[in-house]
């Protein structure tokens, strides 16, 4: 089968990018039992060194332990749809489900790598892949997953400050010229947000993560993520 997001890496538009999904894979189907499902993929190697993979990885220890509520990790957005041998981007970084009122935030976490563009254009393609699976849903093997049951979707780009220097008006006018899915079931939005100034990885390795985040108490460290990530400032208002 075509790769499912072949020939979307360059197309700014939701809805062309959307629409050559179905071009390319009028027929949807998976094998996976994963697709969409909200979960915490915990583990990371004690000698793991990347700053987003510490963060990404910590805020899944800390929700494990109730000090983060509502935020999952590496959601898979296309498991098993197409040939994803071609394409390993599948998972979105970081999921926050508040099933109170049936609202996701689907977040692409950047900590220097890529730039705000390349960001931007990776997490519409999860979008698309959501309104793709979502419409399709009857023919993938998506149960009752509760991602399936959101009203608004918010498609958002989280990484420091420094990351957007330069950057900033472009993608405000990438975001100006978007298409996004808005009705009485379903509304999904598009933001980039940075940490706060002062935020630094308080971690150096992933055994530290491990160490400072899988504790009943909510350590110093802990506590500096989940502050930043209820502090997040918006790049653009």
């Amino acid at each position: 089968m075509t790769d499912l997001f072949e020939g979307t890496q360059d197309l700014e538009d939701i809805q062309l990018v959307y629409e050559t999904m179905e071009k390319n894979c009028p027929n949807p189907f998976s094998n996976s039992d994963k697709l969409w499902d909200l979960r915490r993929a915990c583990s990371i190697s004690d000698h793991n060194v990347s700053a987003e993979t510490m963060i990404e990885k910590s805020v899944a220890i800390l929700a494990s332990k109730r000090h983060m509520e509502g935020w999952f990790n590496q959601c898979p957005a296309a498991s098993g749809i197409g040939d994803s041998s071609r394409n390993r981007h599948t998972n979105v970084d970081l999921v926050h489900w508040d099933a109170s009122v049936s609202r996701a935030r689907m977040v692409e976490l950047k900590m220097g790598s890529d730039d705000p563009q390349a960001a931007l254009r990776q997490i519409l393609r999860y979008g698309a892949a959501y309104l793709f699976c979502r419409k399709n849903k009857k023919k993938l093997p998506l149960g009752e997953r509760p991602l399936m049951r959101a009203r608004h979707v918010s498609l958002e780009i989280v990484a420091p400050w420094e990351y957007y220097r330069d950057h900033g008006t472009s993608i405000e006018r990438m975001r100006d010229s978007l298409s996004f899915a808005d009705s009485a079931e379903l509304s999904m939005s598009l933001s980039a947000f940075a940490f706060p100034r002062n935020f630094k990885p308080p971690f150096k390795c992933g055994r530290e993560v491990k160490e400072r985040c899988r504790t009943a108490d909510l350590t110093e460290e802990g506590r500096t993520i989940r502050d930043a990530f209820e502090n997040l400032i918006p790049i653009w208002t």
